[in-house]
């Protein structure tokens, strides 16, 4: 049997008045958000935000919301002719028909004295706690501002940095612990927190609260490899989905499938040290991004080292995850697709099949990020096109990054890698199950980019997994079903 090679349709996506095309920032800007306040809806909304930061920090976010305010002219694409799309600005008279404002009601602020105090520890471990328990009780005043702002702005201040990030480091990240359960004993109470940026979403999860870090190099737009213009498209896509709703949705997929990515986070526990809990994040066409949280388990790593679900927590996780679709659709999915990093185990399909016997069609797809193949086109210095998808059988190869014709170059830096698909169970055809993931590889809203690698299906829910292991011991309560307050 031969080696099949297609070329995969690029996905449509809609925007405001359900106009629809290919590119985020060209529909965003000739059309505006999805939604009721596209740029002919005669409205505009304003995203009320709260600030918790020193003085020092607030003054760089004014000045950093003035400059989003205006038009950033866009960096021209290196090797080409190609300009990288103008950001039109964050205002009412600008395409993205939106604004921030800052309730001064709303902004907490970290003194001097308190920010130095907490700094002035020798150990830096005592200075992130130290600094965490400010946050703490920012937040804690925070919930009982009245009403609610929509997002918390949360612009870090440089001496946080600094003083708290491992020195060896070279990137604004403060790391409290290296998430690892080699060492024997562990008990909780140890190790407090694992990375600063996630326990902060928790602290804003604790009090239902959404909340945006900002880093330092954000305020004054000195990232490395980003440009303004990449900076405030991101930002404000962002900003936008936190504060409002879906800054575009899928134009091609049908709205009764449910998209499902499985992934595992872990967790100490008091009397186990490799605890597991699964989560799926779950997709819809009409932009519904959900989180669904499974039972914790405990996985043996001398099994492998990919965590494995058993027959009966295969079964509930996809239980629930129909029953989150009925309540919101008032009916069952017709079609079921299920992402995994990790390959199936038989207990799995076994587990899958069972709670979705009722579903018309489903497909358990497995995504391998790590594969060596490579395609190269005879006589051309460009990679395959985005969308090229070759294989035979139950396994593929899909180029969800590569040359893309409307932008005129690959805007990748390195060789891009295909991903390697296996189909456990499909009863899609190769180009629909191929067809989804290219779509599905443009709707992560922490970017305006034209595509990621990654379905959101799968980036998503190892995100979000992340922010879940910080959980431990901050709420009893269940952890909110919106991708929005781990985002």
């Amino acid at each position: 049997m031969k080696l099949k090679c297609e070329i995969l349709e690029e996905s449509n996506l809609f925007f405001g008045g359900n106009n629809s095309t290919i590119d985020p920032k060209v529909g965003l800007n000739f059309y505006g958000p999805y939604g009721s306040f596209g740029p002919e809806s005669g409205k505009s909304i304003t995203i009320k935000a709260g600030v918790i930061s020193t003085f020092e920090s607030l003054n760089l976010l004014k000045i950093w919301l003035n400059t989003l305010k205006h038009r950033i002219t866009g960096r021209i694409i290196e090797d080409s002719d190609v300009r990288s799309i103008d950001f039109p600005g964050i205002s009412s008279e600008s395409p993205l028909n939106f604004e921030i404002h800052l309730v001064e009601s709303a902004i907490e602020n970290i003194s001097k004295e308190d920010l130095e105090k907490a700094l002035s520890s020798e150990s830096r471990d005592e200075r992130i706690l130290k600094i965490i328990d400010i946050y703490k009780e920012k937040f804690q005043d925070m919930a009982t501002n009245h009403p609610s702002p929509d997002i918390i702005l949360l612009p870090l201040d440089e001496q946080v940095i600094e003083k708290c990030k491992n020195p060896r480091d070279i990137q604004d990240k403060i790391v409290f612990r290296i998430r690892t359960f080699d060492k024997k004993n562990i008990q909780p109470d140890e190790i407090p927190l694992f990375d600063f940026h996630n326990y902060l979403k928790v602290l804003g999860i604790k009090h239902h609260l959404v909340s945006q870090v900002i880093r330092p190099s954000t305020l004054i737009f000195s990232h490395k490899n980003q440009d303004e213009a990449t900076v405030a498209w991101n930002v404000a896509v962002a900003l936008y989905y936190k504060g409002t709703g879906i800054p575009w949705k899928i134009a091609e997929i049908d709205e009764e499938t449910c998209y499902v990515g499985i992934s595992f986070y872990q967790e100490i526990s008091k009397n186990e040290q490799n605890m597991n809990t699964s989560m799926a994040h779950v997709y819809l066409k009409t932009g519904e991004s959900q989180i669904v949280q499974g039972n914790s388990f405990y996985w043996d790593s001398q099994k492998g080292r990919s965590p494995h679900l058993s027959e009966e927590n295969s079964q509930q996780i996809i239980e629930r995850i129909i029953s989150v679709y009925k309540r919101q659709r008032g009916k069952n999915p017709k079609r079921l697709v299920i992402h995994k990093s990790s390959p199936f185990s038989d207990e799995e399909i076994s587990g899958f099949k069972s709670s979705s016997a009722n579903i018309e069609v489903s497909d358990f797809i497995h995504i391998d990020f790590g594969s060596s193949i490579r395609a190269f086109i005879n006589r051309y210095s460009y990679p395959p096109l985005r969308g090229t998808i070759f294989g035979i059988n139950t396994t593929w190869f899909l180029y969800t990054v590569g040359y893309v014709p409307s932008l005129g170059t690959y805007p990748g830096a390195t060789i891009p890698k295909p991903l390697k698909i296996n189909f456990a169970k499909s009863d899609s055809h190769y180009k629909t199950i191929g067809q989804d993931i290219m779509a599905l590889t443009k709707m992560d809203w922490n970017t305006a980019d034209y595509c990621r690698r990654e379905p959101v299906t799968l980036s998503v829910s190892r995100k979000v997994g992340d922010i879940l292991s910080e959980l431990r011991g901050t709420s009893s309560e269940t952890p909110p079903e919106n991708y929005k307050f781990y985002m």
